[in-house]
């Protein structure tokens, strides 16, 4: 880097003058002799005072000296990167002190320039201290009754940076101490050293130490990107920043922006033209404040505060390792999916009184790769509040997950050797009268099916695509056992706590986040193999040390086939039952889940590769009470509506792109046994043609025995619209058309002209 040096624009004796003493005192001279010769008369006390000091001071500076012993270097803070999993920046983590450590030529010359201007004009000349300065320095402090300029160099600035132990106090000990570091720094590193060191650890303000972060703070581009007028202004503000804040105070900010440009033209380190450009940029414009977790957008940032809570609590990093240790996080995010996340949700609930809205996607192995916490996905301050995707339990989250809690007692059905070809009676409402089942107050259990509608009698597979509360009633009465459930769904990843018993549990009584759901459902989609969710692979330090390394963990947790043929069921759900609305033209698989009164929403599905659960509900009042679903833009939200809307538009584009992949045929087999008396309405792997109409009304189903979020622990076994009165009998389904899994062609995905135009809010079935 070339020295900057001033053209001569004044007789010769005002330009050794201003080297000498500055251009105030110089102006004031010019401009009132006898008032500036008045004053030196009336200080000469205190300026004799202060060579005799001065002198002293030298002395023993000088026997000081033969003792001196370079102090430790404090550790610099620095910031800590969060990346994608293709590598791409996510955002950095850093507290008071956001620092990026870059190299010299990686900050713009204009910036290297400016701050030559600004701060130290003689640094390629002096060998750590200025003596013009001192000079200059005590000339203006003795023109001023006081110390008020330091005088140092960039080399003395750098040393008070990197060894705090100097001190910041104005007194002569320090000032000794500092300048003499400064001529052993000078003498062990070169000039591009001192400079590259001082541009990483000066302070800009706003929480901004060195130029990276600077630049990025203020205006959210790298330091190799600034524009002569922005690095101007960093220049600039260095000495006092909180004085000239762009959003505080733009005017003196732009004064002094443009007056370090006229030195910078006046130098010769740029022209007049450039100068006269740099001008016309209007700060406030560029102005683009950063934060204390700074990041581009808010993109993610459900994402990034889930992940900087888990360095903690799973990785046992403190907040000063996180936030000053310069980690590189490496995580699972795919930033390609998690915008296809954020896009879907703010596409279905745009309004000032939608509901909220969750979405977790998750890879085979239990990679997050998207996670939306909530509707407002471009806040970053609401991303950093209470996160619906994954808060649970202990954090006052979780949601009762209705019927998509379903397939967990056909896990259990199955495991327990039965068929899916067993049937049972659809008829609504049913009273169960079994002690296992019975409520906590020993009476009968009523179930009633969603808008209590009553169907004859089903097989499993039928059951499930048109959710069938009663058939799953009695699956938990006569098969499958609350405890069988509980061990079940438990091997799936989702811990059912101990307070929460009956045979309600099948109908979805139990608070989940979308997370754990998502970790269930993959564990069908990997044919039994449970994954743990993992959202960090690697943790490395500046040294490039790996302090941590993450490998992803899957166990076999569910037999094979019986995992096989949920899948089957489930996908039979997407084409054909409650989950019509979530066909993506490849093969799916997924449920929905609607709980009491429309409380909360629900679908999860998963293809072969990829699974994504999205839950949608209202956040609870101030007084704990949850607001029901019931009139969202005039329709009745169900887990086969808007929940299934936005999953299919993630998945959709989540997809794209990528080879279509068909779920493992099952061997279908277990002993089948008629529950419920008289013919199925269809067999095995039949169902209505798709482009014949759907049953009247929804077929979702609200779950028995589940409460308002009001009542902290709701009964297990409550009765479930005891006293509706019965409904008409559904007109019998059109003849059975069989269906040969491995013969299938993917459907093309629903569209606004089959929907008509209440797309995407028509109610598709719960």
């Amino acid at each position: 880097m070339k020295p900057a040096t001033v053209t001569p624009r004044a007789p010769e004796w005002v330009i050794l003058a201003r080297s000498l003493l500055g251009s105030e005192a110089v102006r004031r001279f010019r401009n009132d002799p006898r008032s500036f010769i008045g004053k030196v008369r009336e200080r000469w006390p205190w300026a004799a005072a202060s060579a005799a000091v001065s002198l002293l001071g030298g002395v023993l500076a000088v026997l000081w000296l033969a003792n001196f012993s370079v102090p430790e270097v404090a550790p610099q803070a620095q910031s800590s990167r969060v990346l994608a999993a293709d590598g791409r920046l996510i955002a950095t983590l850093h507290g008071e002190e956001d620092r990026t450590v870059v190299d010299l030529n990686d900050i713009s010359e204009h910036l290297r320039s400016a701050v030559l201007i600004a701060e130290d004009r003689e640094f390629f000349q002096h060998k750590g201290m200025s003596y013009k300065g001192i000079v200059r320095a005590a000339f203006t402090n003795f023109a001023g009754g006081g110390i008020r300029q330091g005088g140092s160099t960039i080399t003395q600035q750098y040393v008070r940076n990197v060894f705090p132990s100097i001190g910041r106090e104005r007194t002569l000990t320090r000032k000794v101490k500092e300048a003499f570091l400064a001529i052993q720094i000078e003498q062990e590193l070169g000039k591009d050293q001192i400079m590259e060191g001082y541009l990483n650890t000066v302070y800009f303000g706003r929480g901004a130490y060195g130029a990276e972060a600077a630049a990025r703070t203020y205006f959210k581009v790298p330091s190799a990107d600034l524009t002569v007028g922005q690095a101007a202004y960093l220049a600039g503000v260095i000495r006092a920043p909180e004085l000239f804040q762009i959003d505080e105070n733009p005017r003196d900010a732009t004064n002094l922006r443009n007056q370090v440009i006229d030195s910078m033209v006046e130098a010769g380190t740029i022209t007049e033209p450039q100068g006269r450009t740099a001008k016309k940029e209007v700060l406030a414009e560029q102005f683009k404040p950063g934060v204390s977790v700074e990041v581009e957008s808010a993109r993610a940032g459900y994402f990034l505060e889930y992940v900087r809570r888990n360095l903690g609590s799973e990785f046992g990093l403190t907040d000063a390792q996180i936030l000053r240790g310069g980690l590189t996080i490496s995580t699972t995010l795919d930033l390609d999916m998690q915008t296809a996340a954020e896009d879907a949700v703010r596409a279905v609930v745009n309004q000032p009184d939608d509901p909220e809205a969750a979405l977790v996607a998750m890879g085979p192995q239990g990679e997050i790769k998207a996670m939306v916490g909530g509707r407002d996905v471009d806040s970053i301050a609401r991303s950093r509040g209470f996160n619906f995707a994954a808060d649970g339990a202990r954090t006052g989250g979780g949601r009762q997950a209705g019927s998509a809690f379903k397939p967990f007692a056909l896990a259990a059905f199955l495991s327990s050797g039965k068929s899916l070809e067993s049937t049972f009676s659809g008829a609504s409402p049913t009273e169960i009268t079994s002690g296992r089942c019975r409520n906590k107050d020993g009476s009968p259990w009523k179930v009633s099916n969603f808008e209590n509608a009553s169907f004859g009698s089903l097989n499993v597979t039928g059951a499930t695509t048109s959710s069938v509360n009663t058939v799953y009633a009695e699956m938990m009465n006569r098969v499958v056992t609350p405890s069988k459930f509980i061990e079940t769904a438990g091997r799936a990843g989702i811990e059912i706590p101990k307070s929460d018993a009956g045979c309600a549990l099948a109908l979805g009584t139990t608070d989940v986040t979308p997370l754990e759901m998502a970790r269930a459902y993959t564990t069908f989609a990997q044919r039994g193999n449970r994954p743990d969710p993992i959202s960090v692979v690697k943790i490395t330090q500046p040294n490039d040390k790996v302090l941590v390394e993450a490998a992803p963990k899957v166990e076999p947790a569910i037999e094979r086939n019986v995992a096989d043929t949920i899948n089957f069921v489930l996908e039979q759900n997407v084409r054909y039952g409650t989950g019509t609305g979530a066909k993506i033209g490849r093969p799916a698989a997924g449920k929905t889940g609607t709980t009491q009164n429309h409380a909360n929403a629900w679908f999860a599905g998963y293809t072969p590769n990829l699974t994504a659960v999205v839950w949608m509900g209202y956040a609870p009042g101030e007084d704990g009470s949850i607001k029901e679903m019931t009139d969202v833009r005039g329709t009745e939200v169900t887990g086969g509506s808007l929940p299934a809307t936005i999953w299919r538009r993630f998945m959709t584009t989540a997809v794209k792109g990528t080879p279509s992949a068909d779920f493992n045929k099952p061997k279908l087999e277990g002993v089948v046994t008629n529950y419920g008396g008289g013919q199925p309405t269809a067999t095995l792997a039949e169902a209505p043609k798709p482009e014949e109409p759907e049953p009247t009304g929804p077929v979702e189903l609200a779950a028995a025995g589940e409460s308002t979020q009001e009542e902290s622990n709701p009964p297990a076994n409550r009765d479930l619209i005891a006293d509706a009165p019965p409904a008409p009998q559904p007109q019998p389904p059109p003849a059975p058309r069989p269906a040969v899994p491995d013969q299938r062609k993917p459907d093309p995905p629903p569209s606004e002209e089959k929907f008509g135009p209440c797309f995407p809010f028509c109610e598709v079935g719960g």
